[in-house]
């Protein structure tokens, strides 16, 4: 539901950027967010393009979303958690919120994937959550905590790891198959 409402809204402010020649930092702000929300990078890095250099300078929340950009680019998730502190105005701070908890979320699916455990502090410093909050949210997520000493460390939900057959049995099994219809 809410891409859908972000593609209809994109279609209009595109279609206003394609008919007006200046358009306000507003209209700006807006495609750059709901760019940066549909994971379409290059879209926002063409935009930031040609957005005019004097809305650039003036306009500090558009060089804002640059950075959150900038960081998506690189995957650099502590520069975007920490970018995306900002005071954003109304027109955004919806996109950048729905942003903001896709990313999170992200975060725990790809650490989820990655690691077997990790230290409660790097898991804070990467997603930018109270330690309650953090806590609360693997809870959710059904990963254990361990101690090791005085740290924490949490240990994501083992993935059932699904039986994938190779080419080889594949062939063996369809030539079986075959010979069988054959006979």
């Amino acid at each position: 539901m809410q891409s859908n409402k972000y593609r209809e809204l994109l279609q209009q402010l595109e279609s206003e950027e394609l008919e007006h020649i200046e358009l306000t930092p507003e209209v700006y702000q807006q495609l750059m967010a709901i760019y940066l929300y549909q994971n379409e990078l290059s879209n926002a890095k063409l935009l930031w393009m040609r957005i005019p250099d004097k809305l650039k300078i003036e306009n500090k929340e558009l060089a804002q979303l640059n950075l959150l950009n900038l960081a998506l680019h690189h995957n650099n998730y502590a520069d975007f958690f920490k970018h995306i502190n900002y005071n954003w105005s109304e027109n955004v701070k919806s996109t950048i919120d729905d942003l903001f908890a896709r990313q999170r979320e992200e975060i725990f699916t790809l650490t989820g994937n990655a690691y077997v455990s990790i230290y409660e502090e790097h898991l804070l410093d990467m997603v930018q959550m109270a330690p309650n909050e953090l806590r609360t949210h693997c809870a959710s997520l059904d990963w254990t905590q361990e101690q090791d000493g005085d740290r924490v460390i949490w240990l994501p939900k083992a993935k059932e790891i699904v039986p994938v057959r190779g080419n080889d049995d594949q062939l063996l099994k369809l030539t079986e198959f075959v010979t069988f219809l054959e006979n």
